[in-house]
C-alpha cells in the first residue's frame, strides 16, 4: 500500500513555522544564568525588593528568597498607595539565611513599573519602565 502524502496549501505552509516556533517558545525550559560575584549577598544581609506601579493589580512577579529559592507567582497585588505619587507599592524584607542571588523582576498591569533592590539600607538597583504591560528587572 502506498501513502499518499497531499502538499500543504500555500496558507498553511506559511502558517507552520509559525506555529512550530510558537510551540517551542512556550515549552523551552526557561534558563537562568549564573550570578555574578555582585550579584549575590552574604548570609544575614537585610534584602528589601519594593515593586511599585500606577496600579494595584499587577502580572506576574519573581525573585529570589532567603534560602536562594526563586519565587514566583503570577498576579502581584501591590498593598500602598501614595497619594502625591499616585503610585502603588509593595516590599517585600528578609535577612538571607545563605547566599543569596540578587534578582527580580516585576510586569505591571498599567503603564509604570519599578523595582528596586536594597541590602543592608544601600539600594543596589532600581529599574523603572513606561509602558504598557512593561517588564522590569532588577540584578545588580
Amino acid at each position: 500500500m502506498t501513502a499518499h502524502l497531499h502538499p500543504l496549501r500555500p496558507s498553511a505552509r506559511r502558517l507552520l513555522p509559525l506555529i512550530v516556533l510558537s510551540v517551542i517558545g512556550t515549552t523551552a525550559p526557561s534558563v537562568v544564568a549564573a550570578p555574578s560575584p555582585s550579584s549575590t549577598v552574604a548570609a544575614g544581609s537585610r534584602v528589601a525588593i519594593t515593586f511599585v506601579a500606577d496600579r494595584r493589580d499587577n502580572g506576574p512577579a519573581a525573585w529570589f528568597d532567603s534560602l536562594g529559592r526563586q519565587r514566583e507567582q503570577a498576579r502581584t497585588v501591590l498593598s500602598s498607595f501614595s497619594t502625591a505619587q499616585q503610585l502603588w507599592s509593595s516590599t517585600l524584607v528578609y535577612t538571607s539565611q545563605q547566599p543569596v542571588r540578587l534578582t527580580a523582576s516585576f510586569t505591571t498591569g498599567g503603564a509604570f513599573a519599578r523595582c528596586v533592590i536594597t541590602v543592608d539600607d544601600e539600594v543596589r538597583d532600581t529599574r523603572t519602565t513606561v509602558a504598557t504591560r512593561g517588564r522590569v528587572t532588577c540584578a545588580p
